[in-house]
């Protein structure tokens, strides 16, 4: 056990500085009583996972702005949205404590904020763009998550998950009923929705299947 000749205090673990004083400790290191912290080491994974996820669409959306000649109002627009949401997203990752939870909600709350808006606003580019790009984003979210942590992340956000992949087949509704200027994003959306919902069934499927029995025997 290792010790704090200055605060007389002994700690377990593989510490080198006391957390009180900041002091070297002495003494032979012993495992701690306490679980390593699996929370953080999650976090860091999930704040890479949203770094390559905002990376690749800004990317994806530079790239379809070059190719289509979109407006470059537009392709500025929502690649300012889409740094704003890296920060808030990455802000909730560093302070929640459950910070899994609440992003996947939170694409959730996107979506709604955004069919308000165009209620209110009846403006093409939300059902255009934003909306097919935020699901698009949830999707490769729970992607990489999903690559990442495997069954454990379908045990645990189950419903979650089919509620994107369901979500990301509705700008294909837009556009058949005629809501969109532009397709291609729309049916990028719903490709990626069906991808995902295939790697579930194939590579977690006892997981997903037990977790949808749970939600429907309640």
């Amino acid at each position: 056990m290792k010790r704090c000749d200055k605060c007389r205090v002994d700690f377990t673990g593989d510490l080198d500085r006391c957390p009180l004083c900041q002091a070297e400790l002495s003494g032979e290191a012993e495992p701690s009583v306490f679980p390593k912290n699996e929370v953080r080491k999650s976090g860091t994974v999930a704040l890479k996972v949203l770094a390559f996820a905002s990376g690749a669409s800004l990317l994806l959306m530079v790239f379809l702005g070059y190719l289509f000649a979109l407006p470059g109002d537009i392709v500025f627009t929502v690649c300012l949205a889409l740094l704003v949401n890296y920060l808030f997203i990455r802000n909730i990752l560093t302070h929640s404590p459950n910070f899994l939870r609440v992003v996947v909600r939170y694409f959730l709350v996107l979506l709604g904020v955004a069919a308000v808006w165009f209620i209110a606003s009846h403006n093409l580019i939300i059902t255009t763009f934003v909306i097919p790009g935020i699901c698009l984003i949830a999707l490769v979210f729970d992607a990489v998550l999903f690559a990442v942590f495997r069954g454990t992340f379908v045990t645990d956000y189950a419903k979650y998950l089919l509620f994107d992949v369901v979500l990301g087949l509705i700008p294909i509704a837009l556009v058949a009923l005629g809501l969109t200027t532009w397709d291609v994003l729309a049916y990028a959306s719903a490709l990626t929705s069906s991808v995902f919902l295939l790697g579930l069934v194939v590579f977690a499927r006892k997981q997903l299947v037990a977790e949808v029995r749970k939600l429907f025997s309640a």
